[in-house]
């Protein structure tokens, strides 16, 4: 029988960054042991909690699914954390069954309960779309969502999520912009975790498992915050199969500490609300690509890999002017582009929304959209 057994280790203080790091094995009967680590600002660390296993469980979950090993918890997990990953690996084996064969046992050395500190949440935040739109709506309060508001308390930034962790000047960045972005928020926290949580999980296929990265960093904080806000990725209209799901989102929780998924809305109707706050669209970064396909400075849009060219023009398809956050100017040439990478549904579901409001706006004959429709149908057919 194959085992992955998950030990933490003694909190090492002062890395290669100078900073708190949790280092957790994954020790492998059957491959070579991985190592887990989240490495966290001095300052912050007072915050982080490491009485239960709860974290990473819930980083090492999809990795022993795919390795068809039982996973082995030397620690306390919360009972109702295991409770729901009993659902959510029925839900991940159906929609992915090439690499999350089935559901796989989780065996803890103890099962207890933890108690929920309050209803403050943190909301996690890489200066994107989707965290943007969660920010207007819950921390400015200017968004179209009027009722089923969260307090929102922290903003949490993960390190090696849409910056490469090699990048530690890019990183500090990122999150600079991020502090000054919410300096009239005085009230908020600001948390940083970097992690290679990402690369565990295989980086190419990443649209599969982030959510569980974002559950796990933001665990990490349980004694002091009640749950995490994910921004939605898809909108009721297009729901599929995705990592980040209204479905299973809230299976990554306990009762001390719940995942939500934010209200759901569509990509343009987020773009168009976000103009209430100029301030996000100046500092909005898409753009996780660029670095490695253009050698881009990570903390910034590429303008030309397929995330950067596709809201560009979604702001165009808008009628508005594409914000001083992309630098270089979108061109047909940029357009074309976006024929060199594989259609999906996400990808073709994006660009038609795009294509129907350029249609709405009396735009579809601009040169950059009749190029953009010539691709769609091209590839239409494929997907």
């Amino acid at each position: 029988m194959r085992h992955l057994d998950l030990c933490l280790r003694p909190v090492e203080s002062g890395d290669e960054n100078g900073r708190m790091r949790i280092n957790v094995d994954f020790r492998r009967s059957y491959d070579e042991d991985l190592t887990l680590w989240y490495s966290i600002p001095n300052d912050q660390y007072p915050y982080v909690s490491c009485d239960l296993m709860d974290p990473f469980v819930t980083a090492a979950l999809l990795k022993a699914m795919e390795d068809r090993a039982t996973l082995r918890v030397h620690g306390p997990v919360s009972a109702s954390l295991l409770d729901n990953l009993e659902e959510f690996q029925l839900i991940f084996s159906t929609w992915f069954p090439d690499k999350y064969h089935h559901p796989i046992d989780i065996v803890a050395d103890v099962e207890t309960e933890g108690t929920r500190r309050n209803h403050k949440v943190i909301l996690s935040f890489s200066g994107g779309v989707d965290g943007a739109f969660s920010a207007l709506n819950h921390v400015v309060r200017k968004g179209p969502i009027k009722r089923k508001l969260f307090d929102v308390d922290a903003i949490l930034y993960i390190e090696g999520f849409d910056v490469n962790i090699q990048y530690d000047r890019e990183c500090g960045n990122v999150v600079q912009r991020n502090r000054k972005l919410f300096a009239s928020y005085p009230h908020l926290t600001f948390l940083n975790v970097r992690t290679n949580l990402k690369y565990l999980l295989s980086i190419k296929r990443f649209w599969m498992s982030h959510a569980c990265v974002v559950a796990s960093v933001a665990s990490l904080f349980r004694t002091m915050w009640g749950g995490c806000l994910l921004g939605s990725s898809h909108s009721y209209l297009h729901l599929r199969p995705w990592g980040s799901h209204p479905l299973t989102d809230r299976l990554l929780s306990s009762r001390s500490f719940e995942m939500y998924h934010d209200t759901v809305f569509k990509r343009m109707e987020k773009l168009e609300a976000l103009f209430a706050w100029p301030e996000a669209l100046e500092n909005l970064k898409v753009c996780w690509e660029g670095q490695y396909r253009y050698d881009t400075l990570p903390d910034t849009n590429c303008c030309r890999c397929d995330k950067c060219v596709r809201t560009m023009l979604a702001f165009k398809a808008l009628g508005h002017e594409i914000p001083g956050s992309f630098a270089e100017e979108l061109t047909v040439e940029k357009v074309q582009g976006l024929k060199n990478k594989p259609f999906d549904w996400s990808r073709l579901m994006f660009l038609n929304e795009i294509l129907d409001t350029a249609k709405e706006r009396g735009l579809e004959k601009m040169p950059v959209f009749a190029a953009l429709a010539g691709i769609v149908e091209e590839n239409s057919k494929m997907v």
